[in-house]
């Protein structure tokens, strides 16, 4: 059977519509601008008790909480992906350390944190909108933050 220029159209249409079929699964890529470390935005009068933090690398994420009364320090790890402005966290372990130091204890996360969270960025501010757990259930909370600009 000869190649007629029908065949060929059709084969033409054929491979179009079978490539245009697997755009919907496009890999998510973290967007390099959240990539850095972030501290929490506190006023003067709520300095000094204990301060928060994040930390993003290409694929991991670091939630921190420092009580500077008891010098301990609690990371909690995992991984995120972002689709548009939305934050995707996956905790999977909590550490917690004395002195910045020894390690006191390592849990795995059985509850979630920043559930349902959208982010803002304006140049090195990030808001953080999510759904905070509380004893009557999940409330809107916010958490803004600066970038860690080193010296």
């Amino acid at each position: 059977m000869k190649a007629t220029p029908i065949w060929k159209c059709l084969l033409l249409f054929l491979l179009i519509v079978v490539i245009a079929c697997k755009k919907d699964k496009l890999a998510v890529v973290s967007p390099p601008e959240l990539v850095g470390s972030w501290s929490e935005d506190v006023s003067a009068n709520e300095a000094g008790k204990s301060s928060r933090g994040l930390m993003f690398s290409k694929d991991s994420i670091y939630f921190t909480t420092s009580d500077h009364a008891s010098r301990q320090v609690t990371y909690i790890q995992g991984t995120y992906s972002t689709q548009e402005n939305k934050l995707i966290a996956n905790f999977k372990e909590i550490v917690v350390r004395q002195n910045n130091d020894w390690v006191i204890s390592r849990t795995p996360v059985t509850s979630t944190y920043l559930e349902n969270a959208t982010y803002v960025m304006d140049r090195y501010k990030l808001t953080l909108n999510y759904s905070g757990s509380t004893s009557d259930g999940p409330k809107p909370a916010v958490i803004i933050f600066n970038r860690f600009q080193p010296d």
